[in-house]
């Protein structure tokens, strides 16, 4: 009794001392964490190459290398891509403002809230001290300081992606004898999170390209900007597609000044979410990472609470990795199955 209350509290401390850490290390071992998981998706895209009957004839380094290239160019144009998106946006505030203003007041004259002068008057008063520009530099600004995280973590996983031939022989040399419940574990990990990574990766991109599509054909300002949001949006379970949508339905608002057209964009880019979120998604994961909804949600919380939207966008591959580590004790088995959507690890 006595070794079961002291396990308790053992792990209890230890739980709240690894969740400080992680709070007050977050601009450090947030890059870090994002570069060991793109670097499973950069794995990947070089075993696929290697499978290109033209590269037989080279090394694999060389595989490695035009990966690590082609990863670099799109970081380099996704970079060019927001800096050149901001400042057309700076440029465009005050057609954006005046357009709401319009549609503003033609919600007031439907409604007949003019006819209700003190109602009018409070709405006026809160549309005045509306800042939009305001509003637009902070948004750019939390776009900025993700786009600095995600600068330093595609950094390490350059760096890692290099790396990672020598990797098993280092934990052998290291654990020795014990090195072979470590190298089992990695597998585990290696097999489950580079699988979800990459088949979410892919699904993230179908989905990118066709909303892409949907906003060129309506003529919405930036729209390669926004595709690539609504995709990188897409990593957070269950409200990260409607985020994605969110920001170009309303950029369509401020641009057109019309709500048929800001509704006819959430209308379709609602259609591609959903058939590719209840569609395409299950279909190609299917049972990948089998967490309880439940587990994903609280994980959710919890990951976001701790790191913010990186960490949202983390939490499905943190957790999993959790699994993996408590399903490998004994003692810890039960909590990991408890975890799991059927009772299967």
């Amino acid at each position: 009794m006595e070794n079961n209350i002291s396990k308790f509290f053992y792990l209890t401390g230890l739980s709240i001392m690894i969740v400080w850490i992680l709070f007050i290390g977050q601009s450090i071992l947030l890059p870090i964490i994002l570069g060991i998981l793109t670097v499973y998706i950069l794995l990947t895209a070089s075993a696929a190459i290697a499978r290109w009957p033209m590269m037989n004839y080279f090394p694999k380094f060389i595989h490695r290398l035009i990966v690590l290239l082609i990863f670099i160019f799109i970081v380099a144009l996704i970079s060019l891509m927001i800096s050149n998106n901001i400042e057309h946006t700076l440029l465009q505030l005050p057609i954006y403002q005046t357009n709401l203003q319009i549609v503003f007041d033609k919600l007031t004259d439907s409604f007949g809230l003019n006819n209700l002068p003190s109602l009018n008057s409070i709405i006026e008063n809160w549309w005045s001290n509306v800042n939009l520009q305001a509003f637009a530099l902070r948004a750019l600004g939390s776009i900025s300081s993700v786009g600095s995280v995600l600068f330093m973590a595609a950094l390490y996983a350059g760096f890692l992606f290099t790396e990672t031939n020598n990797f098993k022989v280092k934990i052998s040399k290291a654990l020795g004898n014990d090195a072979s419940q470590a190298l089992e574990i990695l597998s585990k990990v290696n097999n489950k999170i580079g699988v979800y990574l990459t088949i979410k990766t892919i699904i993230n991109i179908i989905l990118a390209f066709i909303s892409f599509l949907i906003m060129w054909a309506l003529g919405i300002d930036s729209a390669v900007f926004w595709a690539v949001m609504i995709g990188f949006l897409n990593y957070i379970p269950y409200v990260g597609s409607a985020i994605g949508v969110g920001f170009p339905v309303g950029l369509t608002l401020a641009q057109f000044g019309s709500l048929q057209w800001a509704f006819l964009a959430l209308v379709l880019l609602m259609a591609v979410q959903t058939y590719v979120g209840n569609i395409l998604e299950p279909r190609m994961i299917g049972k990948s990472v089998n967490l309880s909804s439940f587990v994903v949600l609280v994980a959710l919380v919890f990951w976001t609470t701790i790191w913010g939207l990186p960490g949202a966008i983390l939490s499905i591959p943190l957790t999993s990795v959790l699994v993996i580590l408590l399903a490998e004790n004994p003692s810890t088995r039960p909590l990991a199955i408890m975890f799991t959507s059927d009772g299967d690890l």
